[in-house]
């Protein structure tokens, strides 16, 4: 898997990289990344890597970025979600968020959610790391 677009281009001096969700299997139920405090920070790519089994040969995976005031509650959608359609047997990739951070609240994560099809047992492995830009002046 070699590197797209979105994380090659240039979304300033890269500050911090924090891993927001751990692998976990996926089977219709969001899956939501850890609080990231982003003071300082107005850029960023939120990265949702998959990987299936058993066989699935179908389904969805939504991947979307959520932002709170104080980083325990009050959630809310921040910006459109990315949704893939996973079509062959076992596919698996990288999907990409790259968002300007500048009118979200201070702190952010990133929600997953794997909706699988086919195959037994019927799951969609997903992980996330977030990473954050400062702008350049």
């Amino acid at each position: 898997m070699g590197l797209s677009y979105a994380t090659m281009h240039n979304i300033g001096q890269i500050g911090t990289t924090k891993p927001s969700l751990a692998p976990a299997a996926g089977t219709g139920s969001p899956q939501n990344g850890a609080a990231v405090d982003r003071l300082g920070y107005y850029t960023g790519i939120g990265s949702v890597q998959y990987s299936t089994a058993g066989g699935v040969n179908g389904g969805t995976i939504t991947a979307k970025l959520q932002h709170s005031v104080d980083g325990g509650s009050g959630w809310t959608d921040y910006g459109a979600p990315v949704v893939k359609t996973l079509t062959g047997t076992n596919p698996s990739g990288i999907i990409e968020l790259p968002v300007n951070l500048a009118g979200a609240n201070r702190y952010v994560r990133v929600v997953a959610d794997a909706d699988p099809t086919g195959g037994t047992p019927t799951s969609i492995v997903a992980g996330v790391i977030a990473l954050f830009g400062k702008d350049r002046v």
